[in-house]
């Protein structure tokens, strides 16, 4: 009987594991644990070093070493039947999941419900200011929040080739977040009721409890890998204060909000101490949460050139910067009446404008993509979102001047949605789509393209950031702008169907060839019916390891569809390795060795 070939690196994961499933320990410290099942991810181990940040050399010395010189697999060690991931590798599951709820129900929907209201009566003030503060809230926290946190959970470790911290803490976090989103949101409206009022405070709390939490776990996991911080780190550390900053800011302004004493207190409130609140939350926490991982995902996923490490820390403190000092001079404009500052506010504008412009060109998303993908149209789209809020950003006074204006809600809104859908949302997509099929062990090339969840989103989001600002011109904008809504939660509702079914589906279970839907390698656990429809040729092994009674179609097609070939070798008392071996090498087209009748 000849032995099976080394390892190379244009193998599948799956067909590496199926012929020598004691090599499972090195892929797991390196990040494969709870990927794709048992049989792991649909990917060539090229791919799998490239993203996880190993040097292929040495992966494949220590896949060979671990191998061992007979060439014969041994013990099932995590890939057999009782293999199953832990609850640190499944939980962003419930994170994407709730996230997707959020979005379709208290987050876009009923913003798109709101708009609709808005564009029917002509105003932006036709809606109440906390019907939309919810809304709003529930988009941060429900839609980015979840989604931020539960991605960082399952990623963030495998970036370090190390464990999450504390994952039972992981999963308390989310049962706060879940229940001070739900108190948050419903309270708000309702906060003139005294119940109301400390329900939404309560609601806060918890979630300002969850985002400690989250922060804690995370840097506690990067701290125990013990690995060299790099320029991503930072970014994503920088995120993670701007996450807790806003938490905090946000339970403050929602107590100002709901005690102000009349209509032009909140007023004041609102237009002093809001805008910072959005500033901490898209440009900061999405923001550099965006920035950062892409740092550390486009050049591991999809082979772009890696941005170099000193133009990123270099770029790190004026991107702070530029959040920071709009943030503050814009509550001293609101609260001094000082119109100088509004100039210092546009200054700092541009500054976080320009680094993040001189950061995000050295992506290559406006390139082709080195490697065909589903998700990289939604990466490239979101950049040029990013590009077209900022330029309304920066344009902002010209805009002012040129309309007579002090201050535009029309315009101000476009802009901040140009960047919250348009760039962070796309994002959110694009990222989900890559993640969630790896993770589940799907096979990409067999996934919808998801062109009709991408059209309509862009096509939603151009609408409503074109046809807002133009109401400060004419009302007849209102309709257009209104309808924008639908079509956006049209496509993330398509979006999201899909992905729910992927999470909630198995694993597959065997290696199979894209193609020809043969299997690509005989495994233990694989039901001997299933493997002789798909592989008749491998009947004439299967009598010659005396399994006579498979002559009989009736038992091929009854007996053998339930049985696996680890059982069946265990009834008959065959080896296992050997009828393995022969059935692969039949599987290749190859003439195995002849074996001892039994």
């Amino acid at each position: 009987m000849s032995t099976a070939s080394s390892i190379q690196l244009d193998q599948l994961i799956p067909a590496i594991l199926a012929a020598h499933p004691q090599v499972r320990p090195v892929l797991d410290r390196y990040g494969l644990h709870g990927c794709g099942g048992r049989m792991g991810p649909h990917e060539t181990l090229a791919f799998f070093a490239r993203a996880h940040g190993v040097d292929p050399e040495r992966l494949l010395r220590e896949l060979e070493s671990a191998r061992g010189p007979a060439d014969r697999p041994g013990p099932q060690v995590q890939s057999g039947p009782d293999y199953q991931p832990s609850p640190a590798d499944t939980i962003y599951r419930r994170f994407f999941k709730a996230g997707i709820v959020a979005v379709l129900s208290a987050g876009a929907a009923w913003g798109a419900l709101l708009l609709l209201r808005i564009a029917a009566a002509g105003s932006f003030t036709a809606v109440p200011l906390h019907q939309v503060n919810a809304h709003g809230h529930a988009q941060i926290f429900g839609w980015v929040g979840l989604f931020v946190m539960g991605f960082a959970f399952q990623a963030f470790p495998r970036f370090k080739h190390t464990s999450l911290w504390r994952p039972k803490l992981a999963l308390l976090s989310f049962y706060l977040m879940i229940a001070g989103l739900v108190l948050r949101v419903v309270s708000e409206p309702l906060s003139t009721a005294p119940l109301f009022f400390a329900l939404g405070l309560a609601g806060g709390i918890l979630e300002l409890s969850a985002v400690a939490l989250f922060v804690t776990i995370i840097l506690r996991t990067l701290q125990s890998s013990g690995k060299t911080m790099e320029a991503y780190d930072y970014y994503v550390v920088a995120a993670l204060g701007w996450f807790a900053l806003q938490a905090c800011w946000d339970l403050a302004l929602l107590y100002l909000t709901t005690t102000a004493a009349s209509p032009s207190v909140l007023i004041e409130r609102v237009a002093a101490y809001q805008p910072p609140l959005r500033d901490f939350q898209v440009l900061g926490f999405a923001g550099f949460m965006i920035l950062g991982v892409a740092q550390r995902f486009l050049p591991g996923i999809y082979g772009l050139p890696k941005i170099p490490q000193r133009l990123a820390l270099a770029l790190l403190p004026p991107l702070a910067a530029g959040v920071l000092g709009h943030a503050t001079f814009s509550i001293l404009r609101w609260r001094l009446d000082q119109p100088a500052f509004s100039w210092a506010a546009y200054g700092f504008t541009w500054l976080f404008a320009l680094a993040a412009l001189l950061l995000t060109a050295r992506f290559g998303l406006l390139r082709s993509c080195p490697e065909a993908d589903r998700s990289f149209k939604f990466y490239r789209a979101a950049l040029i979102w990013f590009y077209v809020s900022l330029t309304l950003m920066v344009l902002t006074p010209l805009f002012l001047a040129w309309s007579g204006q002090e201050f535009s809600h029309a315009y101000s809104g476009a802009s901040r949605h140009a960047i919250t859908v348009g760039f962070i949302s796309l994002m959110i997509l694009g990222v989900a789509a890559k993640v969630v099929p790896t993770l589940a062990g799907a096979d990409p090339a067999r996934l919808p393209a998801l062109w009709l969840p991408f059209g309509l989103v862009n096509f939603g989001c151009a609408l409503r950031v074109v046809f807002q600002i133009l109401t400060d011109f004419s009302s007849r904008a209102f309709p257009v702008a209104g309808i924008s809504g639908l079509l956006e939660v049209t496509g993330i509702a398509v979006w999201g169907v899909g992905l729910w079914r992927l999470m909630a589906a198995q694993p597959q279970s065997e290696p199979l060839d894209r193609q020809s839907q043969r299997p690509l390698m005989v495994t233990p656990d694989m039901r001997v019916g299933w493997l002789l429809r798909a592989a008749p040729e491998t009947l004439a092994v299967f009598l010659d390891h005396q399994f006579l009674p498979l002559a009989s179609p009736v038992l091929r097609n009854t007996l053998a569809r339930s049985i696996s070939i680890r059982e069946a070798c265990r009834l008959r008392g065959v080896d296992l390795w050997s009828l393995l071996d022969d059935l692969n090498q039949t599987l290749r087209g190859r003439t195995p060795s002849p074996c001892d009748p039994r």
